[in-house]
């Protein structure tokens, strides 16, 4: 491949590859604002000039360069760290920071704003400005974001995105020179499902987002890589917390799945990650008609006892399962079944989805099936169709014992009725939800923020989510509580972590074979049976 040398060190380019780009995939830093590898090159922010000391054919060039737009050559040189580039920087600064307002104390993007981290590393701490800060008013935009007009640096990524990501066309620059501005059109509020990706992409505090405006500082999130559960798209994200609740939900990128964005609906999925007013806190069983608190090692004594009293046989038990539970948990639903009362009766509710048929790839983020891991289940072979047929055949014949994991179904209310019907229902969950309301049995399970596990996307990718808070105390992840039900009916397992479950299932099952946990990765990686 052709070379070109940046201080002296070598980097290999791309035909057609710019000199920022190619810097940048290489691990060199070069300071800019206005750039974004998903958007056109437009040159306006001028801080990633360089000095070009050889064009590779012996000569210089004749002006410091934007490496933004320019072509690099084979051999040539330039040179980022020298008087004149480090002068044009300082000057960039400067004009940047003419009109900017001293918002750092009260500004969502303190902490995390290159603004701040470029004055610091490349300003002069200087200024000739001798008037008074252009000051515009305040414009509500949207649903999902804020616009400060006073911080824009005219960097233009918004314009941009909402022109050649979205297709959207409802954010633009108005005027010229010292009046120019960002802005919607008059009277047209932003509407797209993606607004939350103007604020990360926006390098300044121009673009902020409503849910997370004055909530917490920057630099108190402690950040953790999973995926999004929306949805069957997966999009990898990362989890921010402070103090053990959830804050914000960020694209993380993957060009396999979502390149560097993610919906707004994904954005406020957070919400019910903190919800705390219904949330089942610990182990509860029916008593007279009553759900009272118990210790864990009560209720699984009492559900043995009940079983064994019951005497189940393998076609008088069923299990039913949303999609929004793990691959581990959903194996280890199935070994419940099969290895303590020798049932293949696990059931999932199979949907019909659809998704935007569009030329803008952000459009197919979005999909109506709003469950992770529907092709999860269908390569572990839980059973499911349509109009649910099939489980409705098993319910409808005597059914002695019943596990729900999650809240399958939603209101449908004959599976609730069927359901209802059997000796012992024991659910497992996060929240009290009309299976709540019918179960024996309550075991309080954990979101998807508080476990570890692994979900299949709808292009059967293998993705996925960690830990990022913790559960509430009496709360355990959903496989330890269907490892430990096993147990407790006098059956095997001694998994000891998701990834030993996922290597198991990976093992026994021909549709995962060849893979493993480390092979899933931050990325993830496809089924290999597709």
């Amino acid at each position: 491949m052709p070379t070109f040398y940046l201080d002296d060190n070598p980097i290999e380019f791309e035909p057609g590859e710019k000199v920022l780009a190619a810097a940048l995939r290489s691990g060199f830093h070069i300071p800019h604002y206005c750039y974004h590898p998903a958007l056109s090159i437009v040159a306006t922010c001028r801080m990633c000039l360089v000095d070009v000391v050889d064009m590779g054919n012996g000569r210089p060039a004749p002006k410091l360069m934007t490496s933004c737009s320019m072509d690099p050559a084979d051999g040539m040189k330039i040179e980022t760290k020298n008087e004149k580039v480090k002068e044009a920087r300082e000057l960039v600064m400067e004009f940047l920071l003419v009109n900017h307002p001293l918002d750092c104390p009260i500004c969502d993007q303190a902490g995390e704003c290159t603004l701040q981290d470029f004055s610091f590393e490349y300003g002069s701490g200087s200024s000739e400005m001798e008037y008074s800060k252009r000051v515009y008013g305040w414009r509500d935009i949207g649903t999902f974001v804020m616009l400060e007009r006073n911080r824009c640096i005219h960097c233009t990524r918004c314009h941009r995105f909402t022109t050649e990501v979205t297709g959207t066309h409802e954010f633009g620059t108005f005027n010229r020179s010292h009046q120019l501005t960002v802005d919607t059109f008059t009277d047209r509020p932003m509407t797209n499902k993606f607004q939350g990706n103007m604020a990360d992409i926006c390098p300044v505090g121009c673009i902020t987002e409503r849910e997370f405006r004055f909530k917490r500082r920057a630099w108190k999130l402690q950040k953790t890589n999973s995926i999004c559960t929306h949805c069957s798209t997966g999009c990898n994200i990362t989890v921010e917390q402070d103090q053990n609740t959830v804050f914000r939900l960020k694209p993380r990128e993957n060009q396999e799945v979502n390149q560097w964005w993610m919906c707004d609906d994904g954005r406020v999925s957070l919400r019910q990650f903190n919800n705390k007013k219904n949330r089942i806190m610990q182990p509860m069983g029916r008593v007279q008609g009553t759900l009272v608190k118990a210790s864990w090692e009560q209720i699984y004594e009492a559900i043995k006892d009940k079983v064994k009293q019951l005497a189940v046989k393998k076609d008088e038990v069923v299990a039913i399962t949303d999609t929004h539970a793990s691959n581990e948990e959903l194996f280890l639903l199935k070994k419940l079944l099969h290895d303590v009362f020798s049932s293949e009766h696990v059931f999932f509710p199979l949907r019909l989805w659809a998704q935007p048929d569009s030329p803008n790839f952000i459009d197919t983020l979005i999909t109506t099936d709003k469950s992770p891991n529907t092709a999860g289940a269908i390569a572990l072979g839980i059973k499911g169709n349509e109009d649910d047929s099939a489980l409705k055949q098993v319910l409808s014949e005597k059914t002695k014992l019943a596990f729900v994991l999650g809240n399958p179904l939603g209101k449908e209310s004959e599976i609730y009725d069927l359901v209802s019907k059997a000796d012992l229902i024991i659910c497992i969950g996060t929240v009290l939800n009309e299976w709540a309301e019918r179960a024996d049995v309550l075991l309080p399970g954990s979101t998807p923020v508080e476990k570890e596990g692994t979900f299949i996307n709808k292009n059967h990718r293998v993705q996925k989510i960690n830990a990022a808070v913790k559960a509430p105390r009496h709360a355990k992840a959903d496989w330890l509580i269907l490892q430990e039900l096993i147990q407790s009916l006098g059956k095997q397992s001694t998994f000891q972590s998701t990834s030993e479950i996922f290597n198991s299932l990976a093992t026994t099952l021909e549709t995962f074979q060849g893979l493993t946990f480390e092979d899933v990765g931050d990325l993830g990686c496809s089924l290999p049976a597709t």
